[in-house]
């Protein structure tokens, strides 16, 4: 039986290698910002407590890739700083923006539903659909 001659096995491939992609850093000072602003803003709603239902009121808040809210906030009127609050969730939603454009980010372009607002119990709550912070 003739013999065959050894075959060469050729050195096995690795893919293509993406080239890594160059986002630009945030600053700092926004990502700290940013959080602040968060926790800012928890704390001034609080648990939403009122005493009418003309207090309870919603904001757009934090910001889909594709545009629009990300959420909404439901928040009481009674004993807060309505004009304070909505400038802080107007930066805050500025720099989600922001955040998003640098990165690059995308969604699924669906619309978030807005709720709608009720006093239940002393306290301001979403009511019907709608996602809610």
């Amino acid at each position: 039986m003739a013999q065959l001659p050894p075959q060469e096995i050729p050195p096995q491939q690795t893919p293509p290698q993406a080239a890594p992609v160059s986002v630009p850093a945030a600053t700092a000072n926004h990502v700290a910002e940013s959080a602040a602003l968060f926790a800012e803003i928890k704390a001034m709603v609080g648990t939403a407590a009122a005493s009418e239902p003309a207090q309870c009121k919603k904001v757009g808040f934090g910001h889909k890739p594709c545009g629009g809210p990300a959420s909404y906030l439901i928040y009481s009127t009674q004993g807060l700083d309505e004009t304070s609050l909505l400038q802080k969730v107007s930066r805050y939603n500025q720099l989600m923006q922001a955040e998003q454009q640098r990165l690059g980010l995308v969604s699924d372009c669906a619309v978030v539903p807005e709720p709608g607002v009720a006093l239940v119990g002393g306290f301001c709550v979403a009511s019907g659909t709608g996602d809610t912070f």
